[in-house]
């Protein structure tokens, strides 16, 4: 076989294997900043640390090839996971509408960075809070969907297995642990450089950060591109935005917008009153 057909192997490969990474299906179109209570919220803490991570990275070097970048923060035994994109433009709006009291308008999604930016995924625009052995979603809807949810549940739920293998991530030493969660086998590597039992998303519950987590289908990744000390504002949504509910309730509307959005937002079919029925391929993180 001669190298040029081992090259096209090797790409034709690589790929395959990015189209299989989970993206932003479906197309729901963010919210607004107002109706999540983002124009109205409270400082509750501040951290001494602030972690990054790239969600769903075609090239670690290139932000416009996330889907995401979140942060870890953490005060007095509490730590809030956050979209890092979401939570800067938010702050750039409010900033605006300030300076600029009279115009009756905002730029929207001004600042939003990353691939497929003018998309919402629950992943993205919902917030994650863990206080002890309780964690909170905060889950914030697309733009079609008025109200937005909250749900608690037991922390951590996750029964690791710790593994010999070492790799270095973001210039610290990790270790590798697997675990099976709701559905989906994975594979972590964490520090014990940096005593948090965290890491993005709801992961968490080993000795050590999390500093790279990813399903054994890579369909969903995240890794850390930066650690970064000082002060670090963390901000709680206006509360008065969000109803009470339950986790697979919220899981199964996030699956629907996924899967249904442009039926459930009432899209009409050209020339009739009959809804669009388009279904789009969603493989949702929990299955269970």
């Amino acid at each position: 076989m001669n190298k040029r057909i081992i090259t096209l192997i090797i790409a034709l490969v690589a790929v395959c294997g990015w189209v299989m990474a989970q993206q932003k299906q479906g197309k729901p179109f963010p919210p607004r900043f107002a109706d999540y209570g983002a124009n109205n919220v409270t400082e509750i803490g501040r951290s001494k640390i602030r972690i990054l991570y790239a969600f769903q990275a075609q090239d670690l070097k290139d932000e416009e090839t996330w889907i995401d970048c979140g942060q870890l923060l953490t005060d007095k035994g509490m730590t809030q996971y956050a979209s890092y994109y979401v939570s800067e433009n938010n702050a750039y709006i409010r900033q605006w509408l300030k300076d600029n009291p009279s115009k009756g308008y905002y730029p929207g999604s001004a600042k939003m960075k990353g691939r497929l930016k003018d998309y919402w995924s629950e992943y993205q625009y919902s917030q994650i809070y863990v206080h002890g052995r309780e964690l909170t979603e905060w889950a914030v809807m697309p733009s079609a969907e008025f109200t937005q949810y909250r749900y608690t549940e037991p922390w951590p739920s996750m029964q690791w297995t710790l593994k010999d293998e070492k790799q270095t991530i973001c210039g610290y030493q990790c270790q590798k642990a697997t675990c099976h969660w709701r559905g989906r086998d994975y594979v972590a590597w964490f520090t014990s450089a940096i005593p948090l039992k965290s890491g993005p998303w709801k992961f968490g519950g080993l000795p050590g950060l999390i500093m790279k987590i990813y399903d054994t289908k890579h369909l969903y990744t995240w890794e850390a591109i930066s650690v970064e000390n000082g002060s670090f504002p963390i901000y709680q949504l206006d509360e008065r935005r969000f109803k009470d509910s339950e986790r697979k309730k919220v899981l199964k509307m996030q699956r629907d917008w996924n899967m249904k959005y442009r039926e459930l937002a009432g899209v009409m079919r050209v020339g009739s009153n009959t809804p669009v029925t388009t279904r789009y391929p969603f493989d949702q993180l929990e299955l269970e």
